[in-house]
């Protein structure tokens, strides 16, 4: 029967594809930014069944990572925003300290413009340093379950931008 469920079957990477491969795609396979390398199964008879279970397993692994990594691209924006809208915010105000742009809060506490610029470049930077965490133990557990190693982009993004946050926030501090 020419229609038949294995006709229809994707081929998986083999072996000996490998050994096709140019220097340059083997060394992005290697650091993980290539597509990804699913240890094959021991070889034994498996029925079409079982192969179809195996690939939905790795597809559900892959769309769990990619919403894993729309999350934290999330949370990079957010912090992006949050940091450089309060830098800004006290730069500006640093500038025009002629200016008294205070009122009073509870319990007394006089609070500036400076200071809630201040408060969003720390809370930028402590929130996206909580969501690198708390992606790294969510991709933890996905590769637990098979998922294969590989470089993020958006982790690599989100640890420059904390680093940026951490930078702005010294620099408002000394007033740089």
């Amino acid at each position: 029967m020419s229609g038949a469920i294995e006709d229809r079957m994707p081929e998986g990477p083999r072996k000996d594809d490998t050994l096709k491969l140019t220097p340059w795609r083997r060394l992005i396979n290697a650091i993980g930014l290539g597509p990804g390398q699913r240890p094959e199964p021991a070889p034994q008879e498996e029925n079409v069944a079982t192969r179809l279970a195996q690939q939905r397993t790795g597809l559900a692994l892959d769309r769990s990572y990619l919403a894993a990594e729309r999350t934290l691209m999330a949370w990079i924006r957010t912090a992006l925003s949050m940091i450089s809208f309060g830098f800004s915010m006290a730069k500006l105000f640093q500038a025009f300290r002629g200016e008294k742009g205070q009122w009073q809060g509870a319990l007394g506490r006089e609070y500036s413009v400076e200071s809630i610029g201040y408060f969003l470049v720390v809370m930028g930077t402590g929130g996206l340093m909580i969501a690198v965490v708390q992606h790294y133990f969510r991709v933890r557990r996905l590769r637990a379950m098979g998922l294969p190693r590989g470089v993020s982009g958006a982790v690599v993004v989100a640890v420059l931008l904390c680093f940026l946050g951490v930078f702005a926030f010294s620099s408002l501090v000394l007033k740089m």
